[in-house]
């Protein structure tokens, strides 16, 4: 059964699931869907083409698929964003939609949105993702399965922060992040892999010590990028998680965000 309290505005077009929950003093427009069992707790604003998935638990003050504060975004196009299901988000987060005609901005399941954070038009957010209490995605940035990105912290547009990677509080993330690393700072470098994410994330001792290695082969060596890419590929031919990474570097726009010299010491003693 589908209920809607009575000091909310649903447009009869829009598509809502079984079980759907509607509170008070929201607003759903003509060409949204909602899946089943969830719950729009209150105040909350849901314009544009934009899917939410089941079982999500969206709070008060929220805005999904709002146009894109993109400057280049024409009145009349028609973008979409796509949420998925099981996903948890709280008081004040702001999903924006695409701003070219027909794109879009995702949001994968079972992620986990603090009070405040924002996701800018055409991002890519991964499934299992969490972000901390306003975090900040610019435009077109990639999150990967399993990220964590930290309260405060602010991603430029297009970077990408891969798999079982973290992004610590407060940090300017102005170059990528690779996967199962650990970025800090201001600007950001990685720092370490990151053991805890990929413990919780279901990784074992061996696949985590594989990262590890060639971690430190990639930045922790007097070698040209180029060189240690090549000797982690040699070394590792057969590991799935050191391929994504080794991905990772080959398709970087914006460059890495290498450690720290500084940094160093603390890496080794790992």
């Amino acid at each position: 059964m589908i209920s809607v309290d009575k000091h909310s505005v649903v447009h009869p077009d829009a598509n809502l699931g079984d079980n759907c929950q509607i509170g008070p003093f929201c607003t759903v427009g003509p060409h949204v869907t909602i899946g089943a069992n969830t719950v729009l707790r209150s105040n909350v604003v849901v314009e544009g083409h934009t899917t939410i998935g089941d079982d999500c638990d969206i709070f008060p003050f929220t805005t999904l698929g709002i146009q894109s504060q993109d400057q280049k975004y024409r009145p009349g196009t028609v973008t979409h964003t796509h949420i998925g299901a099981r996903n948890t988000i709280r008081e004040f987060v702001s999903i924006h939609s695409g701003t070219e005609e027909g794109s879009r901005t995702v949001v994968g399941d079972d992620c986990t949105l603090l009070a405040q954070a924002h996701v800018a038009h055409n991002c890519e957010v991964g499934n299992h993702v969490v972000m901390s209490h306003a975090a900040t995605l610019g435009g077109h940035v990639m999150i990967g399965d399993y990220a964590n990105i930290g309260g405060l912290s602010a991603i430029h547009q297009f970077c990408h922060v891969g798999r079982a990677a973290m992004v610590g509080g407060m940090c300017r993330v102005v170059q990528d992040v690779l996967p199962f690393t650990i970025a800090e700072g201001f600007p950001a470098h990685m720092r370490v892999i990151n053991k805890v994410g990929m413990e919780r994330a279901g990784y074992t001792v061996e696949e985590i010590g594989e990262v590890r290695r060639a971690f430190r082969m990639l930045f922790l060596r007097e070698l040209r990028l180029e060189a240690a890419v090549k000797q982690v590929q040699e070394e590792f031919p057969d590991s799935e998680n050191v391929r994504l990474m080794i991905e990772a570097i080959n398709s970087s726009q914006r460059g890495l965000a290498r450690p720290d010299s500084a940094m160093f010491e603390i890496n080794v003693s790992e």
